[in-house]
């Protein structure tokens, strides 16, 4: 009866064109991923993507290693030096292309937040630059002081600051920053997960759709085993479909631009820097990928819940895009931020939100918001799962 519901689900020419519309996404996407790593040549033209990888490696990887006090004031002076040799910024960019992250690295942590400035690595003194990870404290304790933490939410980001291991140590990972950093992810993300709902939108209201159900109950295995198969069918698409696509799109982006760097600290990238989570990029994307798939199963299974109960194809579709999108929205409303960011929809952003140190206090205990969520949505799905089977199990017949 299992094989009975995929097929079902899998032999719809609709499912199927959805089907292959989403892998064309994903190729795209991871295209566009590639893409946005670039090379710039002394000519002036520029490279990217598996064109600019093999190049950039080779430049970056000349200061690979631990990132040092005597390397920031050598990244300082060769970032003077290079805009010395030349007449413009973009011919400057050619020359420091191998000290590109380590620039902004400084350009980052030397700026309070909110106050990014791209050219604060020409302005400053190697002796500045030296100073780079006591800057990260003292940046932490002036946050402190402008806002509302509470003092074990204080504690909680002290402790994780204190536990971050200087100097780290750097070297090319634009493949992991391109899967990871870039805005693709998380709409791919959503997606999917639209696209899914799609696929298994009739599983649980389709007997009704079609006048069927009073045959399908009164079946011998119709209230047990049928109901069974329809459960399976569902988790199983979703996780199949899942991880197919987050492991192709990931695969094509590291294939095109490199696996290296995967154990290297997230905070080797600027964007990262003041992030609690002291992670490589390696745990950063089983984080991503887990609590994507936990945001997966939770918002779909719950909109087949409402679908079992309603008997509507139209709740299975829309509600995974109403959770996935709307929230965010949401969020931007200073009063509701804090209340949307425990909507399901942050573990398909954690990507690009895990840098903004989210925590919440609850009972007497401080969390990061995605160490709290993700466990908190798994064991949800996981508890939907027999809902879904006793209370479809109750229907009564139309």
């Amino acid at each position: 009866m299992l094989r009975f519901e995929i097929k079902k689900i899998w032999s719809k020419p609709m499912n199927q064109a959805a089907v292959l519309l989403l892998f064309v996404i994903v190729i795209a996407g991871s295209l566009l991923a590639a893409r946005d790593v670039k090379y710039y040549k002394e000519d002036g033209s520029s490279v990217s993507g598996i064109f600019a990888a093999g190049k950039l490696r080779s430049e970056k990887n000349k200061w690979k290693g631990h990132v040092t006090e005597e390397v920031l004031k050598k990244v300082v002076e060769e970032n003077r030096r290079a805009h010395d040799e030349t007449d413009t910024d973009d011919e400057a960019l050619v020359k420091y292309q191998g000290i590109s992250d380590l620039r902004e690295w400084i350009n980052s942590g030397m700026a309070s937040r909110g106050n990014y400035d791209y050219y604060l690595c020409d302005s400053i003194l190697p002796e500045d630059a030296a100073m780079l990870y006591e800057k990260r404290v003292s940046l932490l304790k002036d946050e402190f002081a402008g806002q509302g933490h509470s003092k074990k939410e204080k504690e909680l980001l002290m402790r994780r600051y204190e536990e971050f291991e200087a100097p780290l140590y750097y070297g090319y990972a634009d493949g992991w920053k391109a899967v990871l950093d870039s805005q693709y992810l998380p709409t791919l993300m959503i997606i999917t997960i639209v696209i899914i709902g799609f696929l298994i939108s009739g599983v649980f209201s389709c007997e009704f759709q079609l006048g069927a159900d009073s045959v399908f109950f009164s079946a011998k295995n119709g209230r047990g085993r049928g109901i069974q198969a329809k459960v399976e069918a569902c988790f199983l698409v979703i996780t199949a479909v899942y991880w197919a696509v987050m492991l192709l799109f990931s695969g094509l982006v590291l294939g095109m631009l490199g696996f290296q760097g995967a154990g290297l600290m997230i905070q080797t990238d600027s964007l990262n820097w003041t992030c609690m989570y002291n992670i490589t990029f390696a745990e950063k994307w089983l984080l991503t990928m887990f609590g994507g798939y936990a945001a997966h199963l939770f918002i779909l299974l719950f909109a087949l819940l409402v679908s079992a109960k309603s008997r509507s194809v139209v709740a299975a579709v829309t509600i995974p895009f109403a959770l996935s999108c709307a929230p965010m929205f949401l969020g931007r409303v200073p009063m509701l931020s804090r209340a949307m960011n425990l909507f399901p929809d942050m573990l398909l952003r954690i990507s690009s939100f895990l840098r903004d140190n989210l925590i919440y206090e609850f009972g007497g205990k401080v969390y990061g918001v995605y160490e709290m969520l993700i466990p908190v949505y798994l064991f949800l799905a996981l508890v939907m799962m027999p809902a879904l089977y006793v209370w479809y199990r109750r229907s009564e017949l139309a």
